[in-house]
Order: structure tokens, then C-alpha cells, then sequence
């Protein structure tokens, strides 16, 4: 074919020649970017895609290649989402320069319509947006926030816009954490702008595909932001369909959700919507004390407090909130010190501990009360720390109350009678109408009180009256039975409370073995307080109240008895249970994985994320260097946690990590294997579900990314066939086979494709596995190696015994008239064929078979001598 030259370049010391096969080549428009100028309508070839969905590469003439960024590629969001579908490399393109300014040029479809046929009319720019308008933004994750947390965009004319997190969705669709970890170290906005994602990986560097970093989405301009370039703009679909009303200023008394927005030493300030903000002060986020207020409530984080006043200032609203679950359950009327009567019985929360007494503060009110160390309990408390802590749920008698301050008394005497449906002057309900209106108590509700006692056994070794009720015991039956059988199912989750939690990604199991019941709880005390209690319900005058706080005191008393009997003979340390038991074992054995992982294990049956990791980088400075393999137990445990439960982004920090202090192929490996894990879950039935569908693109993805970077190693592209196989697809696994063909060393490809065969035995096609292996045969006729895995997977997964026989009849026998030359083994190699052929028949033949063997060896050592 005739060609003619048109242009000549080289790049990166190569040199690049362009062809043309037009016969007359004045007919080309051979453009320079000398030529090109602003408003010029061009043509050109599709030859890449921008990172990150960022656009289209084009060939506009030899040597001259131009940008279209996505924004003017079109105004379809389909087509935007899916450039590589509807904007295929080779197809043609027609666009207008829109710059050409430091060499680059740059040009738009949606500008060529309008002004390539009148260039002087050209204008290159964009009109800002105003209220109202519908626009197209592609998202930027790695753009400095304005005003956080919020979801950054790129629009047309270098215009940015942010949406607030109250706008991503309805206000009943809101999620919590729904665009991820908000706060990025300089480090990861350096990768994130950095990173050059080839055409085979479209990396999403937001930790959730519904708002991955590079895709496109429509959005409503709701109007300026603080920078004089950033719009604020909404997802919202009631925005998209036209209200642009604002949302309405909640009421005091009302009950809302909010994002947080940033948590500091003044309090939690959040966002109820895109133009209202309200405070939580620490001491109101929960009722008890929480150390890290900025690390419990992260910007993101979705919370639901109480509206407590509204007050307007400047024209802004302040809006003051309470996190506080007392607050929440409240009916919004609260106790003032005129509704308080001496003599009356109330509930509260220990706000502080103090040598000489304890301060309470009083449920559905502001007032807080003392009750001295003398009021405390019956008996001699010689350290009331021992006993109370701040955020301990206790029950008080108000002794005496005047202007100033509220004398209360906490002795167990004062409530020795009391019955559990009402209080002597009924001011507020006790544990039965509680639980009543919340439904009777739940397991959750019991667990909590089980992990409270397990979390400080002595200081309730040391209560000498059941005065301190735990925060969710208010929940109990109103029904005698239903409470019993709550105790002993109670019992029951506190004796078999194992380190085995919900599936996360790894066999916890292995790391975490299952409890066996203590018999510290089966013998005379349980077999007296079961007797005990028989007689207490025979006694129909005493009160319910009493008996089941006695029977609860002597269930505190058995697990302490059984705590200290485990921590006397050493049993303890078998079966850690709470956070001390794991520092103890961590302290006499720091270079343990085993220890570190259930550690990581009870942290996440706590559902404690953040300490979990935490757990695990301790193991890393702690454990020494030379402990390679216990390092890396660690490193599969943090990946499997971060699998389950971080974003991708996390994941991939976490896997770059582990492979700089690792074997990289190996931590690919096993990430591998857990995302195929989770495909493994999905039964049959579910194949076609969205759950599925996402499991196997995420370990696809996963398996390219490690193929591609460990592309001379034979194990990987085996992994990957493997998967592909199990899924049924064989086109795909062979497709994979050509490709490690083309990027393995020639020594490597036997095996590669040896492997193949015996997968293909095992998920695939039987004929095609003794397709590949005959091929194999023929081209290295002296691997016996390759011979009897071939007999091994046809007794296993093919046509059995018999297609084993006539492997071993080929190969002493060849067949007669065969064109090709029969292959001659030596004397050592028959040896070992008449051997594997005798051991064959003795596993699966029988004896007339293992003499068609001996007869067919001697029939050979006679023609051979």
C-alpha cells in the first residue's frame, strides 16, 4: 500500500513516524499549533481518556494533540459517566479550540455548534451561573474544602461549587458519614491530585461510588458561596425538580438530625441545613464523659440531639442542642426545685466524685444534688471512687432541699420496700413503666450492662449495697416471668460473651477460639442463688422489686467469685474478657499476632473501629523486626478490618503500608483472597443481586491492579484464572492466559498453563483441560511431571480410572499408524510410569488390574533387551 510520510517527532528518545494512506496529500488539513487559534472548528481522533474521568485525548494532526475536558465534552450525564462506552479510542470527533495558551491546547464540543461558523462572534468565557440554574459539576475530592464538610465540584468557566453534606440527599434519605473520612493529610491530597490512573483503573479515591472522585452529576445553584468563584449547589432531587425553598428553622422541644461539622474544646457544632448551624456542649453529648470528643465525633458523623433554645442574633439563629439520651427521652417538661419534695424518690446521673460526697444530677432537670459519703450506702465506704464513677445511673432520696442546694440519700434502706410500678409520690416512673413504654428490655440493652460490669469487676466487688444501677437497667418487664428468663438469658450472654464477632472479612475464629463455660458459676453458689430464687417467687407478699435486684446482686457477687477464682489459678489468661486481660497478655508476650488480633477482635465486638486500629498499630512498633510473619498476621487482620468497614481509600493507604514493610505480592495476595471470600458468600440464588454484583467488581478490580504491578510473577495471573474460573467465565481466564503469556519469562509459561488445565479440571471444561494438556504433551514430550498431574485430576474431576488407564496405554503402547514419531523414554523414566501406573491401580484398581501392570512391565523390559 502506498503511504506517504506527514510528519516525524520522538518522544522519550523514540522516533514516531506518521503515515497517510490519502493519495493527494493537499487535500489533508495538516494543522501546527502555530495555526490554531481560538474559535477554529477541528476535527480529531480519540486516542485517551484523562484520569480520573477528567476528559478526552485527541489527535488533531501529526504532533498536535489536544485536551476536551470532560465538562465540555456534553451535558449528558450517562454519557459523561461512561466516556470509554459512548467515546471509543479511534472514533472521530469534532470540536472547537477554545486555547491554545503555553503550548496546550484545549477545546469543547459544546462550543462548536454555536460559534464554529462564526469565529469572530467566539467567546472562551462562561457566563457564572445563577440561582436557580440546573448545571453539570464533576466531582473533585482532592479541592480544598469551603466551608466543611461538603462534596467539592468542578463546573464549566473554572467555576467550583460545593454541596453541603444537608444537600446530598432528602432530609429522611440522610446517611451517616456519607462521603467518608472527611479530614485528608497533606500527604493524601498530594496522591490524590498526583495519582495518574491508567485506562484500565479508574480508581474512586472517595470511599463510596455514589460520589467517586472524577464522576459527573446534575445539580441545582442555590447561590454564592464565601469565594467569589464557589457556588452552593444541591443533589437533592425536590432541588432538581425546582423548590428552592429554604429548609424551615426547627422549634425548641423538636427532635432533629444534623451533620457534625467540627468538634472542639467550646463543643460540637453541627449543620441541621445549608444555612443553619447549632452547638452541642461537651458535657451534653453524652451522659457520660467521653476523652476524645473530636475522635468520638468526626465531621460527618450524622448525630440526633434535642433543640434546647433558639435564639436569633444579627439575623443568624443560634441554636443550642442536647445529645444527652435523658434528654431525648424526656416529654420536654423538666423537674424546677419548687416540683421537688422532700422525701421523694427521683433518678440521676453521677456528674462528680468527691472525697467527702457524691454529686448527682436529678433526670428531666437542671438541678444537681450531694448526697454525702454518710448517705452513700448503710456501711463504711472508705473510698467512694471505688464505688461510683461519673455517668453511674443511680436512684436517690431527696432528704432535704432548700434554695440553694439538694441534700439526697443513696443508702439501699431507703429503697428496701419500694415496688417497681410506682414511686411514693409518683413524680416519675420506675423500671417497670420504663420499660413498658420502650418495650420491655432487649438483649442490646442487657449486653450493655454485662460489658459495664466486665469493664470494672473490683470497684463492683467493693459495693456493699446494689446502689448503682447500670444506664440501660431501667428497661425491665413489668411481667415477673419475662424478667426471669431475661436474667437467665442475661447469665447466659455473660458466660459465653466470646471474642468471635459478625463476619468482617477474616476468620476471626482461627485467632479467637469459643469460650467453654466456666464451672466456677455451676456449682453450690449457683445451685443456692437458683433455690433462692424458686423460694422468691413462692413468696407471693414480698416485693418483685427487692428479690430481683437481690438476685442480680448475687449474680454480680458469682462473676466476681469466678473473675478472681480465673485470675488465682492462671485460667484467666486462656480467655481474655475485657481490656485489661489483653494488656496483661500483651505485657508477658508483646511479639504474639494471636494476642493482637483477638485484641483487634474484642474491640470490634464493642464495635470500635478506631480502637481496633489502634490495636494494630501498637503490634507494629511493638512487635520486632525480625518476627516477619507475625507482622504480617497483623497486616491481613488490619486489611480484612479495613475491607469491611473502612472506604477504598483506607484500603489502599493500609495495602501501601503493608507492602512497604512486606512482601508486596504477598499482602495482594491476600487481600485478593478476602474480597474473593466475600464473593464466596452469595449463593447461587443471589448472583444477579446489586450485593454480588459489587463484590465481584470490587475483587476484579483488585486482581488487575495486582496483575498489572506483578506482572513477571506466574502466581498472580494464577490467582486471577483461578477466580475467573470459579465464576464461570473461561473466556475471561483464557483471555488472562494470553496475556501472561505476552508478559512472563518463557520459562514460566509450562506452568502457567499446566495450572490452567488443572483448574479447568476442577471449574471448567474436562475437554478442555485435556485439550491444553495434550498440547503441553506434545511440545514437551519428557515432562513425566506434567503426565501424571494429568492422570491425578482425571481420576479426581475427569472421566476417572479408566481415562487414567488410557493415559498409561498411550504412552507405553503408542497407537499404530500415528503420524508423528512415537516418543521413546529412557529405561528411568519408564520405571517411574510403571510405578505410578501400579500405585494408580492400587488406590483406585483392583488385583486383576494391578496384573494387567506387571504383565504390560514385563512385556516391556522383554522388547527393550
Amino acid at each position: 500500500r502506498n503511504l506517504t510520510v506527514v510528519g516525524f517527532e520522538i518522544k522519550e528518545g523514540l522516533p514516531f513516524v506518521e503515515l497517510s494512506n490519502v493519495e493527494n496529500i493537499n487535500e489533508l488539513k495538516l494543522w501546527t499549533m502555530d495555526q490554531l487559534k481560538p474559535g477554529m472548528a477541528v476535527s480529531g481522533i480519540i486516542t485517551s481518556y484523562a484520569p480520573r474521568n477528567g476528559g478526552l485525548w485527541i489527535q488533531v494532526s501529526p504532533g498536535v494533540q489536544g485536551l476536551i475536558p470532560g465538562l465540555e465534552v456534553s451535558t449528558d450525564i450517562n454519557r459523561l459517566n461512561n466516556m470509554k462506552s459512548f467515546y471509543p479510542v479511534g472514533s472521530r470527533i469534532k470540536a472547537v479550540v477554545t486555547s491554545t495558551k503555553d503550548e496546550k491546547l484545549n477545546l469543547s464540543v459544546l462550543l462548536q455548534e454555536e460559534f464554529a461558523l462564526h469565529p469572530s462572534d467566539f467567546m472562551t468565557e462562561i457566563i457564572k451561573p445563577k440561582k436557580g440554574d440546573t448545571v453539570i459539576g464533576r466531582i473533585h475530592r482532592s479541592m480544598a474544602l469551603i466551608d466543611g464538610p461538603a462534596l467539592m465540584f468542578d463546573l464549566r468557566g473554572r467555576f467550583s461549587a460545593r454541596c453541603c453534606l444537608t444537600e446530598l440527599r432528602e432530609v429522611d434519605d440522610w446517611e451517616n458519614m456519607p462521603l467518608g473520612k472527611m479530614v485528608l493529610s497533606e500527604k493524601d491530597l498530594r496522591e490524590l491530585e498526583n495519582d495518574e490512573v491508567d485506562d484500565e483503573e479508574d480508581t474512586d479515591h472517595g470511599g463510596t461510588t455514589l460520589y467517586g472522585n472524577g464522576l459527573y452529576a446534575e445539580c441545582r445553584v442555590l447561590g454564592a458561596a464565601k469565594s467569589n468563584t464557589c457556588l452552593n449547589v444541591s443533589l437533592r432531587k425536590s432541588r432538581l425538580e425546582g423548590d428552592l425553598d429554604d429548609d424551615l428553622a426547627p422549634e425548641v422541644g423538636e427532635i432533629i438530625r444534623a451533620y457534625v461539622k467540627h468538634t472542639d474544646k467550646k463543643g460540637c457544632f453541627v449543620r441541621i441545613s445549608s444555612k443553619l448551624n447549632g452547638r452541642i456542649i461537651l458535657k451534653e453529648l453524652s451522659e457520660e464523659f467521653i476523652p476524645n470528643p473530636s475522635g468520638s465525633f468526626p465531621p460527618g458523623r450524622l448525630v440526633t440531639a434535642k433543640v434546647k433554645s433558639v435564639t436569633s442574633n444579627g439575623g443568624q439563629s443560634r441554636i443550642d442542642l442536647d445529645m444527652r439520651e435523658s434528654s431525648l427521652l424526656e416529654d420536654g417538661t423538666l423537674l424546677t426545685i419548687d416540683d421537688i419534695k422532700e422525701g421523694s424518690k427521683l433518678k440521676g446521673i453521677v456528674s462528680r466524685v468527691e472525697r467527702y460526697g457524691v454529686f448527682v444530677k436529678l433526670d428531666n432537670s437542671d438541678l444537681t444534688g450531694m448526697s454525702h459519703l454518710s448517705e452513700c450506702s448503710d456501711s463504711f465506704i472508705g473510698n467512694l471512687s471505688d464505688v461510683f464513677d461519673p455517668g453511674d445511673r443511680v436512684k436517690v432520696l431527696i432528704i432535704k432541699k432548700d434554695e440553694k442546694k439538694i441534700s439526697l440519700g443513696m443508702k439501699a434502706s431507703y429503697f428496701v420496700n419500694d415496688a417497681d410500678s410506682s414511686d411514693d409520690d409518683g413524680s416519675i416512673s420506675d423500671d417497670d413503666s420504663e420499660s413498658t413504654e420502650t418495650g420491655g428490655s432487649s438483649d442490646s440493652e442487657m449486653s450493655d450492662e454485662i460489658i459495664d460490669a466486665e469493664e470494672k469487676p473490683m470497684k463492683r466487688a467493693r459495693l456493699p449495697e446494689p446502689l448503682v444501677e447500670p444506664v440501660n437497667s431501667s428497661a425491665e418487664s413489668s411481667n415477673e416471668e419475662d424478667d426471669e428468663s431475661s436474667d437467665e438469658s442475661s447469665m447466659n450472654d455473660n458466660e459465653d460473651r466470646a471474642l468471635d464477632v459478625a463476619d468482617v472479612g477474616f476468620d476471626w475464629d482461627k485467632a479467637a477460639p469459643k469460650r467453654k463455660l466456666s464451672n466456677a458459676v455451676d456449682g453450690p453458689d449457683s445451685d443456692s442463688d437458683s433455690s433462692s430464687d424458686e423460694e422468691d417467687s413462692e413468696d407471693e407478699s414480698g416485693g418483685h422489686s427487692s428479690r430481683r435486684k437481690a438476685a442480680k446482686r448475687r449474680r454480680e457477687e458469682a462473676e466476681v467469685s469466678r473473675r478472681e477464682a480465673q485470675l488465682a489459678d492462671g485460667t484467666a489468661d486462656e480467655n481474655p474478657v475485657t481490656s485489661g486481660d489483653f494488656e496483661r497478655l500483651l505485657a508477658g508476650d508483646p511479639n504474639s499476632s494471636e494476642i493482637y488480633i483477638r485484641y483487634m477482635a474484642h474491640h470490634l465486638s464493642l464495635s470500635d473501629i478506631d480502637a481496633a486500629r489502634a490495636v494494630a498499630e501498637r503490634a507494629f512498633q511493638r512487635i520486632e523486626f525480625r518476627q516477619e510473619g507475625e507482622k504480617l498476621n497483623v497486616w491481613t487482620a488490619l486489611l480484612a478490618l479495613e475491607i469491611k468497614y473502612g472506604s477504598e481509600q483506607s484500603l489502599q493507604h493500609a495495602m501501601d503500608r503493608a507492602s512497604n514493610q512486606n512482601n508486596p505480592k504477598q499482602v495482594y495476595l491476600r487481600v485478593c483472597e478476602m474480597l474473593e471470600k466475600d464473593v464466596d458468600k452469595y449463593d447461587l440464588s443471589s448472583s444477579k443481586s446489586k450485593g454480588y454484583e459489587d463484590a465481584v467488581q470490587r475483587a476484579e478490580n483488585m486482581y488487575q491492579k495486582m496483575c498489572k504491578k506483578f506482572r513477571s510473577k506466574k502466581t498472580v495471573w494464577i490467582a486471577q484464572m483461578r477466580f475467573l474460573l470459579k465464576l464461570g467465565k473461561h473466556s475471561n481466564a483464557h483471555d488472562i492466559l494470553k496475556k501472561s503469556i505476552r508478559s512472563l519469562p518463557n520459562y514460566k509459561h509450562v506452568t502457567v498453563m499446566a495450572k490452567l488445565a488443572q483448574l479447568e479440571f476442577e471449574f471448567g471444561s474436562a475437554e478442555r483441560a485435556r485439550t491444553i494438556f495434550h498440547g503441553l504433551l506434545e511440545k514437551y514430550s519428557k515432562r513425566l511431571d506434567l503426565v501424571f498431574v494429568h492422570v491425578d485430576k482425571e481420576i479426581k474431576h475427569g472421566g476417572g480410572i479408566k481415562a487414567a488407564r488410557a493415559i498409561f496405554q498411550r504412552l507405553i503402547n503408542p497407537p499404530a499408524g500415528s503420524e508423528k514419531k512415537p516418543k521413546k523414554y529412557s529405561d528411568k523414566q519408564m520405571k517411574s510410569i510403571f510405578k505410578k501406573w501400579f500405585k494408580v491401580e492400587e488406590d483406585f484398581g483392583d488385583e486383576e488390574s494391578q496384573e494387567i501392570v506387571k504383565e504390560e512391565a514385563k512385556a516391556y523390559v522383554e522388547r527393550v533387551t
